[in-house]
């Protein structure tokens, strides 16, 4: 019998289910059904169409992983979810908390452990302006025979802090003040001067160019 495919071929016998057996009809002889060993061997399917099954169970198998893929998508999706309300509920949060770049406290400070003001130090002579933007407390040492605390840069009213005072290795080194100093009767201290003295200034700034001045005068071993 010479090879021809199955299509070329017409049913004979038709089965219930609606699938048929295809049978070959030759000239001179009865029809025949064609055996399934034949139909395996003798009438293979094209190159396109014995891959169809092996598609068929990789299509299936991608379906599978879709589906997979689709609900950890869609529990990805839920957890944005919940993550943008959580970082939406911080950004609310934190419009009540204090920045930490400044600005007004409405209600009582409370501290439980060490509240510290950074210190200032530098070498100071002539006229000394002290930025009191930058810090509330200073620690100058005096280099020339004569100087003077002038106005502080960037007061604001209701600061306080203190300025420590020293004479160099020296001494006798004097301080007068201009700009809006003000002290006990009117005049000013005089400071300690001998060599390495150590004075201390408090200080509290009643407007942003009035400041009230108490000298504390000779501190030893400090």
């Amino acid at each position: 019998m010479a090879s021809q495919k199955i299509s070329q071929f017409s049913a004979i016998t038709t089965l219930a289910s609606g699938d048929y057996f295809p049978v070959i009809q030759a000239s001179g002889t009865t029809n025949k059904r064609v055996d399934v060993g034949v139909l395996d061997v003798r009438y293979a399917a094209s190159a396109s169409g014995e891959l169809a099954h092996e598609a068929l169970a990789s299509g299936n198998a991608a379906l599978v992983e879709a589906s997979v893929a689709l609900a950890s998508g869609n529990a990805a999706l839920v957890d944005a979810s919940v993550a943008l309300a959580s970082g939406n509920a911080a950004l609310t949060d934190v419009s009540g908390k204090y920045d930490k770049t400044g600005g007004p406290i409405s209600g009582p400070v409370i501290v439980q452990s060490q509240s510290i003001g950074s210190i200032s130090t530098t070498n100071a002579s002539g006229v000394i302006f002290l930025d009191f933007g930058s810090s509330n407390n200073f620690d100058i040492t005096l280099v020339e025979a004569s100087n003077t605390l002038a106005a502080p840069v960037n007061a604001s009213g209701g600061q306080t802090g203190q300025i420590v005072i020293r004479q160099d290795g020296v001494g006798s080194r004097l301080l007068t003040y201009s700009g809006g100093w003000q002290f006990v009767g009117g005049s000013a201290p005089s400071l300690s001067t001998a060599a390495g003295a150590t004075d201390s200034l408090s200080y509290y700034c009643a407007t942003s160019s009035g400041y009230f001045g108490i000298l504390t005068a000779n501190f030893q071993g400090v």
